[in-house]
């Protein structure tokens, strides 16, 4: 019993189920946008990614705009830069509870319209966000992650190819290690952040029950009481996932399932540890998403 305890389950078990849930919210988000399907009507609903209906031979086939690897890579990086640019300039939590908020209520839209009309999953949004800050406990924090992360993963994953999609996985797989290990710049962003009031992670704590308590409770001495789940370890696997949607639900299934073997091997990395440190977990979650989609290919 005791090597099982060492193992501290508890965790895992709330990092898949939280991950399942995001893919599962992504998918159904990404399914809806190829649709149109939606609940509140029987008639499709047109978004960027349905085709409008062709009306003469003389109309071209619609197609949505798609994000090419370096555009993606550029932006994500610019990105990384201004915000460690503002957290060295900015000392005040406004502009990034700002930046936070703003990225939940663009991503939460997604899953939220698939139940109601436009204008109701946009003031959804706004609630989701409204209660993280009115009402800090762990599970709002989490609860505006997981719609937030799985509409955008579900957007950006419909806008590029799923090739692309896995060399930009490789890519920052590598740039993750960088960023963890020699540069340490992500620690430093993801500290500077949360003093900030932008916790962009799931808070997983050490049980169940802990989702109850105030986010307050989240401090260095507390630290054995939490692990951090960054939104990109959550993202890009689902990301991949939803790109991968065109080809068949077989072929995001595999990734997720591979997604999924990735955090068991980074929880037992990170628990083996003799002290506990932040580890790049990108690069284990990759290899086995890669690894599902290539045996997808075989079955």
């Amino acid at each position: 019993m005791k090597k099982i305890k060492d193992l501290r389950l508890n965790f895992l078990l709330q990092i898949i189920i939280a991950f399942l849930i995001t893919a599962s919210l992504a998918l159904a988000t990404a399914n809806s946008m190829t649709t149109g399907k939606v609940a509140y009507t029987s008639e499709p609903v047109q978004s960027v990614y349905v085709p409008p209906p062709v009306i003469t031979s003389t109309v071209p086939v619609y197609q949505p705009v798609e994000i090419g690897v370096f555009q993606f890579l550029v932006s994500f990086l610019i990105a990384t830069l201004l915000m460690l640019l503002f957290l060295k300039i900015l000392k005040g939590k406004l502009m990034f509870e700002v930046f936070f908020s703003g990225a939940i209520i663009f991503g939460a839209q997604g899953p939220l319209g698939i139940i109601f009309v436009k204008f109701t999953a946009f003031l959804g949004a706004i609630a989701i966000v409204a209660l993280r800050f009115i009402y800090p406990r762990i599970w709002t924090q989490n609860v505006a992650i997981i719609i937030g992360i799985a509409g955008i993963a579900a957007s950006l994953g419909m806008s590029i190819k799923p090739l692309m999609a896995l060399i930009i996985l490789i890519l920052l797989s590598v740039y993750d290690i960088i960023a963890i290990y020699k540069t340490r710049h992500m620690i430093k962003l993801f500290k500077g952040m949360a003093k900030r009031g932008a916790v962009l992670a799931l808070v997983i704590p050490k049980g169940f029950s802990s989702w109850f308590h105030k986010f307050e409770i989240i401090k260095p001495e507390n630290k054995n009481e939490f692990i951090f789940l960054g939104t990109g370890d959550l993202a890009l696997p689902i990301f991949f996932a939803v790109s991968a949607f065109s080809q068949g639900i077989n072929f995001s299934l595999f990734i997720i399932f591979g997604a999924v073997i990735g955090f068991i091997i980074n929880h037992l990395i990170f628990i083996n540890q003799k002290e506990k440190k932040p580890i790049p977990a990108l690069p284990a979650i990759a290899f086995f998403s890669i690894l599902g989609y290539a045996f997808s290919f075989c079955v």
